[in-house]
């Protein structure tokens, strides 16, 4: 499992922070027995802990990366920076639903908060070239550090600092991250942009 150890860390603290019981061996139990009846090839990983620390674990095969950059939309409107929901990873989603909803032919839907920084896509991290610096923003502007973000910052592949909205739209080059897809670049809809 790519990087297992922050994914871990992501959910004990997040476990910690809602007061739900964290048993890791009971995770590593459920992510042993999902990786051993899985058939070949690249899948996608999710666990769930429940509120009394029960785990369920399913896996589904991932399918291959388009080859193209992604086409992606602005939200509607603002995330609030500081909806305790977007720093964890849960199944409350509904900030992320609204948005994808609102524009189903694009690939993803990049999210801001009410100052008009941009946080991160529904799915994924942000990082975008600035001045030949790969930048991301911080956290407190409101999204989920990713561990495929937390491991590149641990590395000093990328630096955090705000992206407004009217950077973006004038950004020659971006990227989407996760764990699962690495980097990806993506694109805003013409709509979208100046």
């Amino acid at each position: 499992f790519f990087l297992v150890e922050r994914h871990l860390d992501r959910l004990r603290e997040s476990a910690d922070y809602f007061s739900y019981p964290f048993d890791e061996q009971l995770v590593r139990r459920a992510l042993a027995d999902a990786a051993a009846n899985l058939p070949a090839g690249p899948h996608r990983v999710r666990l769930l802990l429940a509120p009394d620390g029960a785990v369920d674990c399913q896996a589904v095969p991932l399918e291959p990366p388009t080859g193209r950059p992604l086409l992606v939309r602005l939200a509607k409107a603002p995330v609030n920076a500081r909806d305790p929901f977007l720093f964890h990873k849960t199944t409350r989603r509904e900030v992320y639903e609204t948005a994808r909803a609102s524009f189903p032919d694009a690939d993803d839907v990049l999210l801001y908060n009410e100052a008009g920084e941009v946080t991160e896509s529904c799915i994924a991290n942000l990082v975008i070239l600035r001045k030949g610096r790969l930048i991301t923003p911080p956290v407190d502007c409101g999204l989920l550090n990713g561990t495929y973000r937390a491991e590149l910052l641990a590395n000093g592949e990328l630096s955090e600092e705000t992206v407004s909205l009217s950077e973006l739209k004038k950004a020659d080059k971006f990227f989407l991250i996760n764990s699962v897809r690495k980097c990806q670049e993506a694109r805003l809809a013409p709509e979208d942009r100046p």
